[in-house]
């Protein structure tokens, strides 16, 4: 099933058959033993924890840190193979926008380094199945989920921690925008208001999707930023991958050019994607879930 919870059926069981969902995903991903397979464990990893911050404060303080921390050491345990390729995804992305700079022998050199480390990576098939049968353990506790609530209340409080933390976040960056530490904080709070639209689209779909456009593209801005920033880390750390002197001035510049224009295009979507505030939001997200709910036992939803 996709990945929503569905207006007409009992909230409780919908969270615990999205969280099995995930995670049973996860797992037939890691055991391919392919780095697409890690790459989109990480991503249902990641849906996974979106949710349970939905209803963190049903599950309790207590229960919701130890289940998100053990998803994220588990994520953790993937991140090498997948960190290295997304330095060749962003080189990439720097060479579609600058094709001229970047045709030059040296700098083709500099990919084929950078493509050698993915290869490098630690990660092991046996390290792979070891995630994913941790993971298939983690999956049975999280079978029946302890939620008494019902409907909106169930997340309604996940909800509006998630997007005020995403809105806090905002201003933090607002207020350093050079600071690249925020901006990917930013970025993380963001891609939980997106998976969390994404769950809740029944309350609204046409209204809902727009949003999650939105936070895609947002999340995406963000993303290339923060790509670039790590590759631009790795030039200092290791120049001898980026070859002469003038070669990483080069890439340098390039990256500042775009970081800059990352920023600018992030800001114009962020601003409004969290105009409102987070008990202003959470009101007209009830009315909407309250709607679709009533559509729902009419038969106007499935």
């Amino acid at each position: 099933m996709s990945f929503r919870i569905r207006a007409g059926k009992k909230t409780a069981r919908e969270i615990s058959r999205v969280a099995d969902e995930r995670l049973a995903k996860a797992v037939e991903a890691l055991r391919t033993g392919t780095p697409k397979g890690v790459h989109d464990a990480r991503k249902r990893l990641k849906e996974t924890r979106a949710l349970l911050r939905l209803v963190r404060q049903p599950l309790g303080k207590t229960r919701f840190a130890e289940w998100n921390g053990r998803l994220r050491d588990l994520a953790q345990d993937l991140s090498a193979q997948r960190d290295a390729a997304a330095m060749v995804e962003a080189w990439d992305r720097l060479v579609e926008r600058d094709r001229r700079r970047f045709s030059s022998a040296a700098m083709k050199r500099v990919r084929a380094r950078l493509l050698a480390r993915v290869e490098q990576a630690p990660e092991t098939l046996q390290g792979q199945s070891d995630t994913a049968d941790a993971l298939d353990q983690v999956r049975m506790q999280l079978g029946h989920l302890p939620l008494d609530a019902a409907g909106f209340k169930l997340f309604a409080a996940g909800v509006g921690k998630t997007y005020g933390d995403g809105r806090k976040a905002l201003k933090s960056v607002q207020r350093a925008p050079r600071h690249d530490e925020l901006r990917h904080e930013w970025r993380k709070r963001v891609k939980d208001h997106w998976y969390q639209v994404r769950l809740l689209r029944d309350a609204w779909p046409k209204i809902f999707g727009a949003r999650e456009a939105a936070l895609k593209t947002l999340a995406d801005h963000l993303g290339e930023d923060h790509d670039l920033f790590v590759l631009s880390n790795l030039l200092q750390s290791e120049p001898a991958l980026f070859g002469a002197a003038n070669t990483q001035q080069a890439i340098q510049a390039a990256i500042a050019v775009r970081q800059g224009e990352l920023f600018t295009a992030a800001m114009i979507v962020g601003r409004r994607v969290y105009a409102d505030k987070p008990d202003i939001l959470v009101k007209r997200w009830a009315r909407y879930w309250r709607v679709a709910q009533e559509d729902a036992q009419r038969g106007r939803l499935d």
